[in-house]
């Protein structure tokens, strides 16, 4: 254990943490701060948001018949309400616009009618006209689950959309944009994990073979050993890296308000998302962090490997270009971002995990038992 611990501190300099903390603050000033700055990201999303978070308040995790009815009601009421407000405006009446039936069918041909519409709606953005735009959405989408399954998609596909729609599973009160937020984010932060897990690898053996340690080491049994120690330290280094990055992005993300939606079904017809299996949000969460932990791991047999058949820093970097490719691009993909999706094979992400840690454990047995007998 104490060889561990020394190795662990080798692995964390000043130097590496510095460039670390370097890297995570670049990734999210341009690919994370983003998503958590501008949740929901304008409008009408930002309506959409509100009035899915009152109709949680309101009916509960799902909108029933008679539910439907009243959200119909409140609709009613906000077009009172935009009447009201159309009265009032002194260039609306003088154009003829006084109700906001009259107003969604405006000529917007017309330019003097267009500058007036676009002045209501994007320069004084009166809420009234935007959320009556949201609950429209929303009961245009309550109203037709058979949008649900319009899609060319294969039998047992098809069977699984309508067993959805006929148990009620898709009206569950779950917004696409929670869904959509939170996958972008998982993404980023998967790939600055995992390139944070490339660098401190890099010189997990390099550094050694560099200073021709190898040469002392390899001369007793013991110090042979060091190097499935040196596995243990990759292992531990990368779980403390990707525990501390995900600790930090959940505390972030408590910012962007999604908790009440943690309890909903994820299959539901106001998300674009359809899922094999019926998940909640937070089930769905956890599934995501499990396979960045997952991925983590067989990245570090990678990289260790890497890093033990590399004679310097260049070739290992040459090395983990394409790496780096596969990881951050297939693998995030379809490893973490699409999770159980119905437009992929359901037995697509556990045999695929199964296969890449396989193929990395091998990988890297291989090279320890070359390493057991190699002559110095």
């Amino acid at each position: 254990m104490r060889i561990v611990v020394n190795e662990i501190r080798k692995l964390f300099t000043v130097k590496i943490i510095c460039l670390l903390l370097l890297v995570s603050f670049i990734v999210y000033q341009q690919f994370i701060m983003f998503e958590f700055k501008h949740f929901p990201n304008g409008r009408p999303l930002l309506d959409d948001f509100r009035a899915t978070q009152k109709m949680l308040v309101d009916y509960g995790e799902s909108m029933d018949t008679e539910e439907f009815k009243d959200f119909k009601k409140i609709k009613e009421q906000r077009i009172a309400e935009a009447t009201a407000y159309l009265k009032s405006h002194e260039k609306m009446v003088a154009a003829g616009i006084d109700t906001y039936e009259k107003f969604s069918n405006m000529d917007l041909k017309n330019e003097k009618l267009a500058a007036l519409h676009s002045k209501i709606i994007f320069e004084d953005y009166v809420d009234v006209f935007w959320e009556i735009q949201a609950r429209d959405g929303i009961i245009d989408r309550y109203e037709h689950p058979e949008r649900y399954n319009e899609h060319e998609l294969t039998p047992k596909q098809n069977a699984r959309m309508d067993a959805l729609v006929e148990n009620g599973s898709t009206k569950a009160i779950f917004t696409f944009m929670v869904f959509e937020n939170y996958n972008v984010l998982i993404k980023y932060v998967a790939i600055l994990i995992f390139l944070n897990i490339m660098i401190i690898l890099m010189p997990l053996y390099i550094r050694d073979k560099r200073n021709h340690v190898e040469l002392l080491q390899y001369t007793s049994k013991t110090g042979r050993s060091l190097f499935s120690h040196k596995l243990l330290t990759g292992l531990t280094a990368s779980m403390i890296i990707i525990t501390v990055q995900l600790a930090f992005f959940f505390f972030m993300y408590r910012g962007n308000d999604t908790s009440m939606f943690f309890p909903l079904p994820i299959n539901s017809i106001f998300n674009i998302f359809v899922s094999w299996y019926d998940l909640t949000f937070i089930q769905y969460i956890v599934l995501t962090v499990i396979c960045v932990y997952l991925l983590g791991i067989a990245l570090v047999l990678v990289g260790a490997w890497i890093s033990s058949i590399a004679p310097n820093y260049m070739t290992s970097v040459g090395l983990h270009v394409p790496l780096a490719f596969l990881v951050f691009g297939t693998g995030t993909t379809y490893l973490i971002e699409n999770l159980t999706t119905i437009y992929l094979n359901p037995h697509l992400v556990p045999i695929s995990f199964f296969i890449i840690l396989v193929l990395s454990s091998l990988l890297f047995l291989w090279r320890y038992r070359r390493e057991k007998v190699k002559n110095i």
